[in-house]
């Protein structure tokens, strides 16, 4: 009896090593297989993996202008992979779908803002990635919809961050651009003194920048907007006063000072729309914040920075 037993012990336990020496070998094969292709695991949460791949398909998608990023963008870039995966894997848990109709929706106004790039839809339509990032969006609009900013938060913000209201000192000006220094001499010789409708009148007819048709009123700058040069020319001229002849890459310009804007304060009405979005923004942050904290509290999730072909720390 005893030899029985040891012998079906023995014969489970060969069996044991074989199946897990099988298995382990097998899951080598298929990770140095994986390694080839440049699929190496970089994220997992619970039992979905992620590959190098993977991470590359979504960096794509946010770039696709194929810059050349360095790798602390792309540490940035892996963080918000991990939380988009986590939420992602969140909404799949819960049954979280696209419709059809949001689909459709998402690639009108792609074809509406994009009309020139062939096939864009048919590309669109297929991308699985692009499908997964519509459904985070989706999950993280289902949790913010409700979010709100009121009157009074708006106007105790306002209060309390008045110096941030402050508008510098800025300038209306206009100009007038020619292609040689000759005609630019005459030209300012000939308005030197003259009215500001005689001004427009010659921008009208002489000059070749694209504001001419509006008697080249160029716009209202605050400092820093404009070349350093060519600010230091125009915020030393006083109200209705020509420039000497300013020469740039584009040609000679005569730039008039129309009107100076002393430094004010925006009033609440202005600056409301503006510290509505701010408010807004920061609540949708602190909510999505808040939401993927939990979700890392609430799955099991690993990274694996050495797979990863830039220093990545973590956030």
């Amino acid at each position: 009896m005893k030899k029985a037993v040891l012998a079906i012990l023995l014969l489970v336990l060969v069996g044991a090593v074989l199946y897990f020496g099988y298995h382990y070998f097998q899951e080598k094969k298929g990770a140095e297989e994986a390694d080839n292709r440049g699929e190496k695991v970089v994220f997992r949460v619970e039992e979905k993996s992620y590959t190098l791949a993977d991470f590359e398909n979504y960096v794509k998608i946010l770039n696709p202008d194929r810059q050349e990023l360095p790798g602390e963008a792309l540490s940035q870039l892996f963080d918000q992979f991990i939380e988009d995966k986590l939420i992602l894997y969140s909404a799949m848990k819960q049954g979280l779908e696209l419709t059809a109709e949001e689909k459709e929706a998402f690639l009108r106004r792609m074809t509406r803002d994009y009309p020139a790039e062939e096939g864009l839809v048919e590309k669109l339509a297929a991308d699985r990635g692009l499908e997964e990032s519509l459904l985070v969006e989706k999950y993280k609009h289902e949790k913010i919809k409700e979010v709100v900013v009121t009157e009074d938060e708006i106007k105790k913000y306002y209060e309390e961050n008045k110096k941030d209201f402050l508008a510098p000192e800025r300038v209306r000006v206009s100009q007038i651009l020619v292609g040689s220094s000759e005609q630019a001499i005459k030209l300012r010789e000939k308005l030197q003194g003259a009215g500001e409708e005689e001004f427009r009148q010659a921008a009208r007819e002489f000059s070749q920048a694209p504001d001419a048709y509006k008697g080249g009123v160029m716009g209202v700058f605050r400092p820093g907007e404009l070349p350093a040069d060519m600010e230091k020319v125009i915020f030393s001229l006083e109200e209705g006063r020509l420039s000497t002849v300013f020469q740039s890459a584009y040609g000679y310009h005569i730039f008039r000072l129309d009107r100076r804007y002393s430094p004010s304060l925006l009033s609440l009405e202005e600056a409301y729309s503006r510290i509505r979005n701010l408010l807004l923004e920061r609540k949708v942050k602190d909510i999505v914040s808040r939401e993927v904290e939990e979700l890392k509290a609430t799955y099991h999730w690993e990274v694996y920075p050495a797979n990863l072909p830039f220093k990545y720390e973590g956030n």
